[in-house]
């Protein structure tokens, strides 16, 4: 789901190259203390925002929220530039403009993800309302661990579909360097009497 919401980032040296003249490092330093650490202290930002906003990676990541907050450093003089500050920043804006279109495909992303956790619980509480084209390895291993415990193996009747979950067997070199789950996999024969689901190891 976060993976979802970085790739609608932009890379935020890529943001801040939208302020002509601007020194690049000392930008993003003061846009990562304006998000993380709410300096300069007029700026007041929500959590949602400031997880929005900026994402602090290897590669680190700017949304129109930041650039928003950054056009605010630009424009309150906290950004080092080596020139005069122009007075209209025409590519930042336009980036910051995309806020609302931002935001609505977040909560979308966050609406998609709640919605199938909320469905993965109906279908642990009830395998049976399960429709066969929603079996898939990862749900059988939950529906499996919720109702017999992680290291269970045996059958399961999971929308109505006999769904088992085997030991694979381990060879005698390997065993102890892997955990008892590792050895675990989850499978069902489908309507066509094609085998799904994990392979043993």
């Amino acid at each position: 789901m976060l993976w979802d919401i970085r790739t609608r980032m932009k890379p935020a040296l890529q943001v801040i190259d939208m302020i002509p003249n601007v020194h690049r490092t000392p930008a993003l330093a003061a846009l990562r203390r304006a998000v993380l650490e709410g300096r300069p202290a007029t700026l007041r930002l929500s959590d949602e925002d400031r997880e929005l906003a900026f994402h602090d990676a290897h590669v680190q990541l700017s949304s129109p929220i930041g650039a928003r907050i950054l056009k605010m450093l630009h424009d309150g003089g906290h950004l080092k530039l080596k020139k005069p500050p122009l007075r209209s920043l025409p590519a930042l804006e336009a980036y910051i403009a995309t806020e609302a279109a931002f935001r609505a495909e977040v909560a979308a992303i966050l609406a998609a993800d709640a919605a199938k956790r909320d469905r993965l619980a109906e279908i642990i509480a009830d395998p049976a309302c399960a429709r066969p084209e929603e079996l898939t390895a990862h749900l059988v291993e939950k529906v499996f661990a919720a109702r017999l415990g992680h290291a269970a193996t045996g059958t399961l009747m999971v929308a109505g579909i006999p769904c088992h979950r085997d030991r694979s067997s381990t060879p005698a070199a390997d065993v102890g360097r892997w955990r008892d789950e590792d050895r675990l996999f989850c499978w069902w024969t489908d309507s066509e009497g094609q085998r799904r689901g994990d392979l043993p190891e």
